[in-house]
């Protein structure tokens, strides 16, 4: 099982906001609060599974921005 890694989530949310065509500053701050609160979730398990880790990174960028969250949670899936 891989190791959390606080940065790659990072970049996947960014990666996902770049295709929203948001601002790069905003972003960045919403990348950062939200691997920061994933981070937090993942450090209290011994092991998480990536379903679980795109649930709660999804959950968590809803309070920021529904598109984003949504685009998050269906990356890989939307034509």
């Amino acid at each position: 099982m891989k190791k959390f890694s606080k940065k790659k989530l990072k970049e996947e949310i960014m990666r996902e906001a770049r295709v929203l065509d948001l601002p790069s500053g905003a972003a960045e701050a919403v990348a950062d609060e939200v691997a920061e609160k994933v981070k937090k979730w993942a450090d209290k398990r011994t092991e998480i599974t990536e379903n679980d880790l795109n649930r709660i990174t999804a959950e968590a960028l809803e309070e920021f921005n529904q598109d984003l969250s949504y685009v998050y949670k269906n990356r890989g899936k939307i034509i």
